[in-house]
Protein backbone atom coordinates (compact mmCIF):
# COMPACT_ATOMS: atom_id res chain seq x y z
CA UNK A 1 0.00 0.00 0.00
CA UNK A 2 2.64 2.22 1.08
CA UNK A 3 4.41 1.36 -1.81
CA UNK A 4 1.49 2.17 -4.12
CA UNK A 5 0.92 5.91 -2.82
CA UNK A 6 4.62 6.41 -3.33
CA UNK A 7 4.80 5.29 -7.02
CA UNK A 8 0.92 7.32 -7.01
CA UNK A 9 2.61 10.44 -5.91
CA UNK A 10 5.73 10.72 -8.09
CA UNK A 11 3.57 9.52 -10.73
CA UNK A 12 0.88 12.45 -10.34
CA UNK A 13 3.61 14.92 -9.98
CA UNK A 14 5.27 13.43 -13.42
CA UNK A 15 2.09 13.99 -14.84
CA UNK A 16 1.50 17.67 -14.00
CA UNK A 17 4.51 18.47 -14.28
CA UNK A 18 4.67 17.50 -17.90
CA UNK A 19 1.55 19.07 -18.51
CA UNK A 20 2.00 22.29 -17.19
CA UNK A 21 5.83 22.15 -19.28
CA UNK A 22 3.88 21.12 -22.59
CA UNK A 23 0.80 24.23 -21.93
CA UNK A 24 3.63 26.31 -21.05
CA UNK A 25 5.77 25.67 -23.89
CA UNK A 26 3.07 25.98 -26.59
CA UNK A 27 1.96 28.92 -24.76
CA UNK A 28 5.38 30.89 -24.83
CA UNK A 29 6.72 29.81 -28.16
CA UNK A 30 3.32 30.76 -30.17
CA UNK A 31 3.48 33.98 -28.36
CA UNK A 32 7.17 34.62 -28.79
CA UNK A 33 6.53 33.18 -32.54
CA UNK A 34 3.47 36.25 -32.96
CA UNK A 35 6.35 38.67 -31.68
CA UNK A 36 9.02 37.34 -33.98
CA UNK A 37 7.18 38.00 -37.15
CA UNK A 38 5.76 41.05 -36.22
CA UNK A 39 9.22 42.25 -35.35
CA UNK A 40 10.88 40.64 -38.70
CA UNK A 41 8.34 42.38 -40.73
CA UNK A 42 9.11 45.85 -39.59
CA UNK A 43 12.67 44.90 -39.79
CA UNK A 44 12.17 43.84 -43.59
CA UNK A 45 10.12 46.71 -44.73
CA UNK A 46 12.97 48.43 -43.03
CA UNK A 47 15.58 47.08 -44.73
CA UNK A 48 14.18 47.53 -48.07
CA UNK A 49 13.79 51.57 -47.63
CA UNK A 50 17.18 51.52 -46.83
CA UNK A 51 18.32 49.52 -49.43
CA UNK A 52 16.21 51.65 -51.80
CA UNK A 53 17.43 55.34 -49.65
CA UNK A 54 21.14 53.66 -49.77
CA UNK A 55 21.04 52.79 -53.66
CA UNK A 56 19.85 56.44 -54.58
CA UNK A 57 22.67 58.32 -52.19
CA UNK A 58 25.50 56.03 -53.25
CA UNK A 59 24.07 55.68 -57.06
CA UNK A 60 26.21 52.87 -57.94
CA UNK A 61 26.92 51.69 -61.69
CA UNK A 62 25.61 48.84 -61.68
CA UNK A 63 21.93 47.64 -59.89
CA UNK A 64 22.51 44.15 -60.02
CA UNK A 65 26.10 43.78 -58.12
CA UNK A 66 24.74 46.55 -55.26
CA UNK A 67 21.84 43.97 -55.02
CA UNK A 68 24.24 41.35 -54.55
CA UNK A 69 26.10 42.67 -52.30
CA UNK A 70 23.52 44.31 -50.46
CA UNK A 71 21.96 40.82 -50.05
CA UNK A 72 24.70 39.10 -48.89
CA UNK A 73 25.77 41.91 -46.49
CA UNK A 74 22.57 41.80 -44.71
CA UNK A 75 21.94 37.65 -44.74
CA UNK A 76 18.44 38.23 -46.26
CA UNK A 77 17.39 36.82 -50.18
CA UNK A 78 15.91 39.15 -52.77
CA UNK A 79 13.97 38.99 -55.36
CA UNK A 80 12.92 41.55 -57.63
CA UNK A 81 10.43 41.70 -60.33
CA UNK A 82 10.23 44.47 -63.41
CA UNK A 83 7.20 45.64 -64.44
CA UNK A 84 7.22 43.82 -67.74
CA UNK A 85 7.85 40.43 -65.56
CA UNK A 86 11.22 39.84 -65.49
CA UNK A 87 12.52 38.73 -62.14
CA UNK A 88 15.88 38.35 -60.53
CA UNK A 89 17.25 37.23 -56.82
CA UNK A 90 20.31 37.10 -54.83
CA UNK A 91 20.89 35.11 -51.78
CA UNK A 92 20.15 31.50 -50.53
CA UNK A 93 16.31 30.95 -50.90
CA UNK A 94 15.44 33.41 -54.08
CA UNK A 95 14.62 30.55 -56.68
CA UNK A 96 12.34 29.41 -54.12
CA UNK A 97 11.09 32.41 -53.10
CA UNK A 98 10.64 33.20 -57.06
CA UNK A 99 8.38 30.11 -57.64
CA UNK A 100 6.45 30.85 -55.12
CA UNK A 101 6.04 34.43 -55.82
CA UNK A 102 2.31 34.39 -58.02
CA UNK A 103 1.27 36.94 -61.10
CA UNK A 104 -1.25 38.78 -58.02
CA UNK A 105 1.11 39.34 -55.30
CA UNK A 106 3.50 41.57 -57.93
CA UNK A 107 0.65 43.42 -58.95
CA UNK A 108 -0.51 43.80 -55.51
CA UNK A 109 3.27 45.09 -54.23
CA UNK A 110 3.29 47.44 -57.76
CA UNK A 111 -0.03 49.14 -56.79
CA UNK A 112 1.66 50.33 -53.64
CA UNK A 113 0.70 47.60 -50.91
CA UNK A 114 3.17 46.14 -48.71
CA UNK A 115 2.76 42.09 -48.32
CA UNK A 116 3.41 39.69 -46.14
CA UNK A 117 4.31 36.04 -47.67
CA UNK A 118 3.84 32.69 -45.75
CA UNK A 119 6.94 30.69 -47.77
CA UNK A 120 6.24 26.45 -47.92
CA UNK A 121 8.85 25.00 -46.64
CA UNK A 122 11.90 24.06 -48.81
CA UNK A 123 12.27 20.25 -48.49
CA UNK A 124 16.14 20.57 -50.33
CA UNK A 125 17.44 22.56 -47.39
CA UNK A 126 15.28 22.38 -44.80
CA UNK A 127 15.87 25.84 -43.66
CA UNK A 128 13.92 28.01 -46.13
CA UNK A 129 12.33 30.68 -43.70
CA UNK A 130 8.22 31.19 -42.97
CA UNK A 131 7.83 34.78 -44.52
CA UNK A 132 9.01 37.39 -47.03
CA UNK A 133 7.89 40.92 -47.21
CA UNK A 134 6.93 42.65 -50.36
CA UNK A 135 6.66 46.67 -51.22
CA UNK A 136 7.56 48.30 -54.34
CA UNK A 137 10.79 50.53 -54.42
CA UNK A 138 12.86 52.93 -56.97
CA UNK A 139 16.08 52.44 -58.23
CA UNK A 140 16.65 55.50 -60.15
CA UNK A 141 14.40 55.73 -63.26
CA UNK A 142 13.51 52.19 -62.38
CA UNK A 143 10.47 50.91 -60.40
CA UNK A 144 10.72 47.62 -58.96
CA UNK A 145 8.60 45.21 -56.99
CA UNK A 146 11.25 43.73 -54.58
CA UNK A 147 10.66 40.60 -52.28
CA UNK A 148 13.02 40.32 -48.83
CA UNK A 149 13.39 37.37 -46.16
CA UNK A 150 16.02 36.58 -43.68
CA UNK A 151 17.83 33.58 -44.63
CA UNK A 152 17.83 32.72 -40.88
CA UNK A 153 16.21 33.91 -37.78
CA UNK A 154 18.70 33.01 -35.01
CA UNK A 155 16.50 34.57 -32.34
CA UNK A 156 13.60 31.94 -32.84
CA UNK A 157 16.31 28.86 -32.73
CA UNK A 158 18.59 30.24 -29.94
CA UNK A 159 14.73 30.87 -28.07
CA UNK A 160 13.37 27.44 -28.92
CA UNK A 161 16.69 25.50 -27.76
CA UNK A 162 17.14 27.79 -24.33
CA UNK A 163 13.46 26.72 -23.85
CA UNK A 164 14.13 23.41 -24.45
CA UNK A 165 16.49 23.27 -22.44
CA UNK A 166 15.31 25.04 -19.66
CA UNK A 167 12.09 22.88 -19.48
CA UNK A 168 14.24 19.78 -19.45
CA UNK A 169 16.77 20.65 -16.36
CA UNK A 170 13.52 21.43 -14.60
CA UNK A 171 11.90 17.98 -15.33
CA UNK A 172 14.60 16.27 -14.38
CA UNK A 173 15.42 18.51 -11.39
CA UNK A 174 11.85 18.99 -10.22
CA UNK A 175 11.50 14.69 -10.29
CA UNK A 176 15.00 14.42 -8.20
CA UNK A 177 13.75 17.05 -5.63
CA UNK A 178 10.10 15.46 -5.79
CA UNK A 179 11.49 11.23 -5.22
CA UNK A 180 13.05 13.02 -1.87
CA UNK A 181 9.73 14.89 -1.10
CA UNK A 182 7.33 11.78 -1.42
CA UNK A 183 10.30 9.61 0.35
CA UNK A 184 9.88 12.34 3.28
CA UNK A 185 5.99 12.32 3.02
CA UNK A 186 5.70 8.79 3.36
CA UNK A 187 8.37 7.66 5.49
CA UNK A 188 6.64 8.52 8.37
CA UNK A 189 3.78 6.48 7.04
CA UNK A 190 5.63 3.33 6.71
CA UNK A 191 6.75 4.51 10.94
CA UNK A 192 3.23 4.37 11.35
CA UNK A 193 2.19 1.38 9.20
CA UNK A 194 5.02 -0.69 11.10
CA UNK A 195 3.64 0.47 14.75
CA UNK A 196 -0.21 -0.10 13.91
CA UNK A 197 1.12 -4.04 12.93
CA UNK A 198 3.09 -4.08 16.34
CA UNK A 199 -0.24 -2.91 18.55
CA UNK A 200 -2.50 -4.80 16.53
CA UNK A 201 -0.37 -8.24 17.32
CA UNK A 202 -0.52 -6.94 21.38
CA UNK A 203 2.51 -4.83 21.73
CA UNK A 204 0.78 -1.84 23.83
CA UNK A 205 4.42 -0.33 24.33
CA UNK A 206 5.14 1.05 20.88
CA UNK A 207 5.12 4.51 20.57
CA UNK A 208 5.71 6.87 17.17
CA UNK A 209 8.58 9.17 17.61
CA UNK A 210 8.15 12.00 15.46
CA UNK A 211 8.47 15.52 15.88
CA UNK A 212 6.29 17.13 13.12
CA UNK A 213 4.05 20.10 13.49
CA UNK A 214 1.56 19.39 10.40
CA UNK A 215 -1.06 16.92 10.12
CA UNK A 216 1.37 13.87 10.36
CA UNK A 217 2.80 14.59 13.72
CA UNK A 218 -1.03 15.09 15.21
CA UNK A 219 -1.61 11.72 13.59
CA UNK A 220 1.52 10.33 15.23
CA UNK A 221 0.00 12.59 18.48
CA UNK A 222 -3.12 10.95 18.05
CA UNK A 223 -2.14 6.93 17.39
CA UNK A 224 0.84 7.47 20.86
CA UNK A 225 -2.53 8.74 22.75
CA UNK A 226 -4.70 5.81 21.26
CA UNK A 227 -1.32 3.22 22.50
CA UNK A 228 -1.61 4.85 25.77
CA UNK A 229 -5.26 4.42 25.80
CA UNK A 230 -4.99 0.44 25.10
CA UNK A 231 -2.35 0.27 27.10
CA UNK A 232 -3.86 1.28 29.98
CA UNK A 233 -7.53 -0.39 28.98
CA UNK A 234 -4.83 -3.46 28.88
CA UNK A 235 -3.69 -3.22 32.15
CA UNK A 236 -6.85 -2.62 33.28
CA UNK A 237 -8.19 -5.55 32.36
CA UNK A 238 -5.38 -7.60 33.33
CA UNK A 239 -6.30 -5.83 36.89
CA UNK A 240 -9.83 -6.78 36.41
CA UNK A 241 -9.52 -10.45 36.09
CA UNK A 242 -6.75 -11.06 39.09
CA UNK A 243 -8.91 -8.91 40.98
CA UNK A 244 -12.18 -10.70 40.24
CA UNK A 245 -10.16 -14.12 40.38
CA UNK A 246 -8.93 -13.29 43.87
CA UNK A 247 -12.23 -11.65 45.32
CA UNK A 248 -13.67 -15.17 44.04
CA UNK A 249 -11.08 -17.44 45.19
CA UNK A 250 -11.12 -16.25 48.75
CA UNK A 251 -14.67 -17.00 49.51
CA UNK A 252 -14.84 -20.09 47.46
CA UNK A 253 -11.85 -21.45 49.70
CA UNK A 254 -13.22 -20.84 52.80
CA UNK A 255 -16.43 -21.79 51.92
CA UNK A 256 -14.96 -25.35 50.42
CA UNK A 257 -12.78 -25.41 53.78
CA UNK A 258 -15.72 -25.01 56.06
CA UNK A 259 -18.08 -27.31 54.05
CA UNK A 260 -15.47 -29.47 54.07
CA UNK A 261 -15.17 -29.17 57.95
CA UNK A 262 -18.78 -29.85 58.75
CA UNK A 263 -18.54 -33.62 57.44
CA UNK A 264 -16.53 -34.90 60.30
CA UNK A 265 -18.27 -35.97 63.00
CA UNK A 266 -16.08 -34.41 65.41
CA UNK A 267 -17.65 -31.37 64.84
CA UNK A 268 -19.36 -29.48 68.01
CA UNK A 269 -22.81 -27.58 67.48
CA UNK A 270 -21.53 -24.41 68.49
CA UNK A 271 -18.59 -24.98 65.99
CA UNK A 272 -21.05 -26.07 63.12
CA UNK A 273 -23.32 -23.28 63.85
CA UNK A 274 -20.02 -20.76 63.42
CA UNK A 275 -18.80 -22.91 60.38
CA UNK A 276 -22.49 -22.37 58.91
CA UNK A 277 -22.32 -18.79 59.73
CA UNK A 278 -18.71 -18.35 58.33
CA UNK A 279 -20.06 -19.95 54.88
CA UNK A 280 -23.15 -17.81 54.80
CA UNK A 281 -20.88 -14.59 55.40
CA UNK A 282 -18.57 -15.88 52.45
CA UNK A 283 -21.97 -16.47 50.50
CA UNK A 284 -23.02 -13.25 50.98
CA UNK A 285 -19.76 -11.78 49.90
CA UNK A 286 -19.92 -13.54 46.87
CA UNK A 287 -23.76 -11.85 46.06
CA UNK A 288 -22.37 -9.14 46.62
CA UNK A 289 -19.68 -9.41 44.48
CA UNK A 290 -21.73 -10.88 41.69
CA UNK A 291 -24.33 -7.64 41.82
CA UNK A 292 -21.41 -4.75 41.89
CA UNK A 293 -19.98 -6.97 38.85
CA UNK A 294 -23.69 -6.89 37.23
CA UNK A 295 -24.73 -3.21 38.05
CA UNK A 296 -20.91 -1.95 36.50
CA UNK A 297 -21.94 -4.44 33.37
CA UNK A 298 -25.24 -2.76 32.92
CA UNK A 299 -23.72 0.82 33.71
CA UNK A 300 -21.57 0.30 31.15
CA UNK A 301 -23.37 -0.62 28.24
CA UNK A 302 -25.62 1.57 26.54
CA UNK A 303 -28.68 0.25 27.65
CA UNK A 304 -28.81 0.88 31.16
CA UNK A 305 -32.59 2.37 32.32
CA UNK A 306 -32.03 5.50 33.03
CA UNK A 307 -35.28 7.71 33.88
CA UNK A 308 -34.07 11.26 34.76
CA UNK A 309 -36.75 13.24 36.93
CA UNK A 310 -36.68 15.99 39.32
CA UNK A 311 -36.23 15.11 42.81
CA UNK A 312 -35.85 17.14 45.75
CA UNK A 313 -32.08 15.83 46.77
CA UNK A 314 -32.39 17.16 50.43
CA UNK A 315 -35.23 14.64 51.18
CA UNK A 316 -33.40 11.85 48.78
CA UNK A 317 -30.48 12.43 51.16
CA UNK A 318 -32.81 12.63 55.14
CA UNK A 319 -34.16 9.40 53.11
CA UNK A 320 -31.02 7.59 52.72
CA UNK A 321 -29.70 8.64 56.34
CA UNK A 322 -33.42 7.22 57.71
CA UNK A 323 -32.15 4.21 56.14
CA UNK A 324 -29.20 3.37 57.59
CA UNK A 325 -29.82 4.09 60.88
CA UNK A 326 -29.75 0.76 62.02
CA UNK A 327 -25.66 0.56 61.08
CA UNK A 328 -24.49 4.11 62.12
CA UNK A 329 -26.48 3.72 65.53
CA UNK A 330 -25.45 0.57 66.27
CA UNK A 331 -21.92 2.25 66.30
CA UNK A 332 -23.04 5.13 67.99
CA UNK A 333 -21.95 7.62 65.36
CA UNK A 334 -23.04 11.13 65.23
CA UNK A 335 -24.73 11.95 62.13
CA UNK A 336 -24.95 16.04 61.23
CA UNK A 337 -26.79 16.83 58.16
CA UNK A 338 -26.76 20.79 56.41
CA UNK A 339 -29.25 20.60 54.30
CA UNK A 340 -31.50 23.25 52.23
CA UNK A 341 -33.61 22.58 50.02
CA UNK A 342 -32.56 21.24 46.06
CA UNK A 343 -34.24 20.19 43.22
CA UNK A 344 -31.91 18.28 40.42
CA UNK A 345 -32.94 16.25 37.21
CA UNK A 346 -31.97 12.51 37.99
CA UNK A 347 -32.91 9.24 37.78
CA UNK A 348 -34.06 8.41 41.63
CA UNK A 349 -33.06 4.80 41.89
CA UNK A 350 -29.43 5.38 40.37
CA UNK A 351 -28.73 8.32 42.23
CA UNK A 352 -30.12 6.75 46.17
CA UNK A 353 -27.59 3.74 45.38
CA UNK A 354 -24.82 6.55 44.90
CA UNK A 355 -26.07 7.79 48.41
CA UNK A 356 -25.88 4.48 49.96
CA UNK A 357 -22.52 3.15 48.65
CA UNK A 358 -20.93 6.68 49.81
CA UNK A 359 -22.77 5.89 53.52
CA UNK A 360 -21.69 3.12 53.69
CA UNK A 361 -18.15 3.64 53.19
CA UNK A 362 -18.23 6.56 55.89
CA UNK A 363 -19.71 3.99 58.55
CA UNK A 364 -17.73 1.08 57.67
CA UNK A 365 -14.88 3.18 58.45
CA UNK A 366 -15.89 5.44 61.06
CA UNK A 367 -14.76 4.21 64.59
CA UNK A 368 -17.35 3.67 67.55
CA UNK A 369 -18.93 6.98 68.63
CA UNK A 370 -17.25 8.94 65.33
CA UNK A 371 -19.18 11.33 63.57
CA UNK A 372 -20.60 12.05 59.84
CA UNK A 373 -21.30 15.34 58.35
CA UNK A 374 -23.57 15.64 55.04
CA UNK A 375 -22.84 18.87 54.10
CA UNK A 376 -24.21 20.97 50.74
CA UNK A 377 -23.48 24.04 48.70
CA UNK A 378 -24.39 25.60 45.66
CA UNK A 379 -22.26 26.87 43.11
CA UNK A 380 -21.85 30.20 42.65
CA UNK A 381 -24.10 31.19 39.53
CA UNK A 382 -27.07 28.50 41.21
CA UNK A 383 -25.98 25.69 38.30
CA UNK A 384 -24.88 22.87 40.38
CA UNK A 385 -24.54 21.47 43.62
CA UNK A 386 -22.01 20.04 45.94
CA UNK A 387 -22.90 17.26 48.40
CA UNK A 388 -19.65 16.07 50.56
CA UNK A 389 -19.95 13.33 52.99
CA UNK A 390 -17.18 13.23 55.59
CA UNK A 391 -16.19 11.16 58.27
CA UNK A 392 -13.93 10.72 61.44
CA UNK A 393 -12.50 7.65 60.36
CA UNK A 394 -8.10 7.28 59.22
CA UNK A 395 -9.36 9.46 55.93
CA UNK A 396 -7.67 8.40 52.65
CA UNK A 397 -4.16 8.54 51.39
CA UNK A 398 -2.63 11.21 48.86
CA UNK A 399 -1.48 8.06 46.68
CA UNK A 400 -4.78 6.20 47.39
CA UNK A 401 -7.17 9.38 46.86
CA UNK A 402 -6.75 9.49 42.78
CA UNK A 403 -7.35 5.44 42.87
CA UNK A 404 -10.24 4.79 45.00
CA UNK A 405 -12.92 4.64 42.22
CA UNK A 406 -10.96 2.31 40.31
CA UNK A 407 -12.59 -1.50 40.05
CA UNK A 408 -11.61 -3.40 43.01
CA UNK A 409 -8.82 -0.77 44.43
CA UNK A 410 -8.87 -1.36 48.37
CA UNK A 411 -6.33 1.69 49.75
CA UNK A 412 -6.24 -1.23 52.69
CA UNK A 413 -6.99 -4.85 51.49
CA UNK A 414 -6.46 -6.72 54.57
CA UNK A 415 -8.77 -4.21 56.27
CA UNK A 416 -11.27 -4.04 53.91
CA UNK A 417 -11.72 -8.10 53.85
CA UNK A 418 -12.40 -7.86 57.43
CA UNK A 419 -15.16 -5.71 56.99
CA UNK A 420 -16.08 -7.77 53.71
CA UNK A 421 -15.63 -4.88 51.12
CA UNK A 422 -14.67 -5.96 47.35
CA UNK A 423 -13.49 -2.21 46.27
CA UNK A 424 -16.45 -1.58 43.90
CA UNK A 425 -18.64 0.36 45.50
CA UNK A 426 -17.02 3.61 44.34
CA UNK A 427 -16.57 2.56 40.71
CA UNK A 428 -20.16 2.02 40.85
CA UNK A 429 -20.49 5.55 42.59
CA UNK A 430 -18.46 7.11 39.86
CA UNK A 431 -20.50 5.53 36.99
CA UNK A 432 -23.31 6.78 37.98
CA UNK A 433 -22.41 10.63 38.66
CA UNK A 434 -20.81 10.14 35.20
CA UNK A 435 -24.36 9.36 33.91
CA UNK A 436 -25.62 12.47 35.50
CA UNK A 437 -23.13 14.67 34.21
CA UNK A 438 -21.98 15.24 37.57
CA UNK A 439 -18.25 14.67 39.44
CA UNK A 440 -17.04 12.98 41.83
CA UNK A 441 -13.99 13.06 43.82
CA UNK A 442 -12.18 12.16 46.75
CA UNK A 443 -10.90 15.83 48.54
CA UNK A 444 -8.35 15.88 50.96
CA UNK A 445 -8.84 14.50 54.69
CA UNK A 446 -11.19 16.78 56.42
CA UNK A 447 -10.69 18.62 60.04
CA UNK A 448 -11.52 15.50 61.84
CA UNK A 449 -9.13 13.58 59.82
CA UNK A 450 -11.31 11.15 57.86
CA UNK A 451 -11.98 10.49 54.35
CA UNK A 452 -13.98 13.18 52.63
CA UNK A 453 -16.11 12.32 49.11
CA UNK A 454 -17.81 15.71 47.19
CA UNK A 455 -20.49 15.04 44.54
CA UNK A 456 -21.07 17.70 42.33
CA UNK A 457 -24.20 17.76 40.18
CA UNK A 458 -26.18 19.83 37.80
CA UNK A 459 -29.36 21.46 39.56
CA UNK A 460 -33.08 22.74 37.80
CA UNK A 461 -33.66 26.50 37.28
CA UNK A 462 -35.48 27.92 40.07
CA UNK A 463 -38.80 29.36 39.32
Amino acid sequence: MIRSLYVRLVGMFLVVVLVSIAASFLLTSQSFKRFTRTEVSVQLINTIADIERLYNVAAPRALLPFLSETARLQNVSIVGVSADGRWFGFGQHFRAMGSQLTGEQVEAIFSGRTITVTLKQDDATGTLPRMAVGQRARFGQLELAILVSPDRVPQERSFMRTSNMLLLTMLIVGSLLFFIAAHYMVSPLKQLTRATARLAKGDFSVRVKMNRKDELGKLADSFNQMADSLSRIETMRADFVSSVSHELQSPLTSIGGFAEALRSMEVTEEERNHYVDIIKQESGRLSRLSDGLLRLASLDSQHHPFHPQPIRLDRQLRDVVLSCEPQWADKSIELELHLHETTIDADRDGLNQVWLNILHNAIKFTPEGGRITIGMKESEDGGAVTVRVSDSGPGISEEARSRVFERFYKADPSRDRSIGGNGLGLSIVKRIVTLHVGTVEAEPNGADGGAVIAVTLPTLPKA
